[in-house]
């Protein structure tokens, strides 16, 4: 794309301060909520990889560029495997389209959630790198940027969230759905703990690891919050990003070693009273979002595949699970 390299260049050349070109520019699919592109920026000071994330023509999540730009850089600046953020812009001036630069973390790769023991033999020291990671965020306080930077939601506000993404964009009655719904609300459990930075989206698909399956970042950061974090744990825990393997969570550790990698990395208590309300939270989380996508394919906004694949396939995975927790807790 000619004229998005053109842009590019311009940018780089006014935040370096030297003339810089951009070439090598691509495309990654499947992200849910952003375009996400890789390009090289030349000059005289030499080469360098960066990643693009802006705003697409459609979207199955609203989200703020700020919110992400400044989660990324509270993450970074901690040392969290966590892209650098490089350039915020609101407006689409510099990119085309609202969104922000970031510096690439190379040698990395995503796997696939669908894809079945991709850990290998490393899966185990995966799991423990993965959740410590996690429980590192989670034991970081919210201050005062953050709290201003970041929408505030708490298990009724996460609720109320994708309560009214699904009566946005259902296209047909969704039983399930809502019975799932009017068990959360008359459920909500005490926070679990202190508010802590949600990165609202910790799951597989959305870590990189190296050839020797050691993570080295965590992407995504668009759902960011202050929240509880026990929203993260059941995300990720969910089966749906398990890779199809029983008896370990996002295909790496047993639960008991990803919780005991969390605790000592957060300094907090695993809540298991508010577990089983967090559990079906994030099942009925997924069937909002694949509502949503299914949404966007029928009026004819986007025909990005991984948009029409999460409107069917999830979303029926989703509709089972839930329907068998509800049996389990109203049993």
């Amino acid at each position: 794309m000619p004229e998005l390299e053109d842009r590019l260049s311009a940018l780089l050349t006014r935040l370096d301060g030297t003339p810089t070109s951009v070439d090598e520019l691509s495309r990654f699919h499947g992200g849910a909520a952003r375009e996400t592109w890789r390009l090289r920026a030349t000059n005289a000071q030499g080469q360098r990889w960066l990643v693009m994330r802006r705003d697409p023509a459609s979207s199955l999540i609203d989200t703020s560029r700020a919110a992400e730009f400044h989660v990324l850089g509270r993450a970074h600046a901690a040392g969290l495997p966590a892209p650098q953020p490089l350039h915020l812009d609101q407006t689409g001036a510099d990119l085309g389209a609202p969104g922000f630069l970031m510096a690439e973390i190379p040698g990395g790769h995503a796997c696939s959630p669908f894809e079945p023991d991709v850990y290998g033999a490393a899966a185990a020291e995966t799991g423990k790198a993965l959740f410590t990671a996690l429980g590192r965020l989670h034991a970081l306080v919210p201050d005062a940027a953050d709290r201003a930077a970041l929408p505030h939601q708490d298990a009724a506000g996460r609720l109320a969230h994708w309560k009214a993404e699904i009566a946005a964009h259902r296209l047909r009655p969704e039983p399930i759905a809502d019975a799932a719904c009017r068990w959360l609300e008359a459920s909500i459990p005490p926070p679990s703990g202190p508010e802590t930075i949600v990165h609202g989206d910790f799951r597989s698909g959305n870590f990189l690891v190296d050839d020797q399956n050691r993570l080295i970042a965590i992407l995504d950061w668009e759902m960011a919050h202050i929240g509880d974090p026990m929203e993260d744990l059941a995300w990720v825990m969910d089966p749906l990003w398990g890779h199809g393997m029983e008896g370990v969570v996002a295909g790496t550790c047993t639960r008991e070693a990803a919780i005991d990698a969390w605790e000592t990395a957060s300094g907090r208590t695993f809540d298991a009273a508010s577990w089983a309300w967090w559990r079906l939270f994030a099942g009925f989380q997924g069937l909002a979002i694949w509502i949503t996508s299914s949404f966007e394919v029928a009026h004819g906004r986007t025909a990005d595949p991984s948009m029409i694949f999460a409107g069917i396939l999830p979303y029926r995975f989703h509709n089972r699970m839930v329907a068998r927790l509800l049996k389990e807790l109203t049993a």
